[in-house]
């Protein structure tokens, strides 16, 4: 038979990478793509807000999905996102100082929160940290992996073509999901010269 094991496992591998989403993944990424983008779950302590019967209604309303599917994923949501702030906050994941080890640090956080949120381009957003971490290097400037996941965030979403300028990630959100002050962010937008749209500038 033409072929061998190794071949049939990578094919295999590339069948499943291909797979189609089922329904309720699908329904999952609308909800928190609408979380994400229009409405403001964040209170000005960068604390996740109580989900009142308006808040659900209004995304039932937009998504066109049942209150139940809305108010199951914004629940497990917030649950999950709220244990990952405290994990960033707390920095439990180190590997050593060296630039590997940074780097692969912040790949480790940035997995986490693209399964807790899929709302970004996560193939282009682990792109986008290496090259972050270029110019961190180039500044001798490393902010903490709360600001750095925010920015790659930041970036990756701006420069999404997919995403029109009404639709982009809400910063508020952005900085309570990555459990990064707004003074950090802007500090280190500023630091780095990255504009509103996510461009590098000289």
């Amino acid at each position: 038979m033409p072929g061998s094991a190794n071949d049939a496992i990578v094919l295999q591998s590339e069948l499943r990478a291909y797979k189609s989403p089922s329904k309720s993944e699908v329904d999952r990424k609308k909800v928190l793509n609408y979380f994400f983008r229009f409405e403001s779950f964040a209170n000005d302590n960068n604390e996740y807000k109580d989900l009142s019967p308006l808040f659900v209604r209004t995304i039932v309303k937009d998504t066109d999905l049942s209150d139940s599917i809305v108010l199951r994923t914004a629940l497990k949501f917030i649950s999950e996102a709220t244990k990952f702030s405290q994990l960033l906050s707390l920095g439990l994941v180190s590997w050593g100082s060296g630039e590997k080890s940074k780097l692969r640090q912040a790949r480790f956080y940035l997995r986490r929160a693209h399964k807790i949120a899929p709302v970004f381009d996560y193939v282009r957003a682990i792109v986008n940290l290496e090259i972050l971490h270029k110019i961190l290097k180039k500044n001798f400037y490393w902010p903490r992996i709360t600001t750095q996941l925010a920015l790659t965030i930041f970036v990756t979403d701006r420069k999404d073509r997919t995403v029109t300028k009404k639709e982009f990630i809400l910063q508020k959100n952005l900085r309570a999901f990555c459990a990064c002050s707004a003074y950090a962010f802007h500090m280190a937008r500023k630091k780095l010269k990255i504009d509103k749209m996510g461009n590098v500038y000289s």
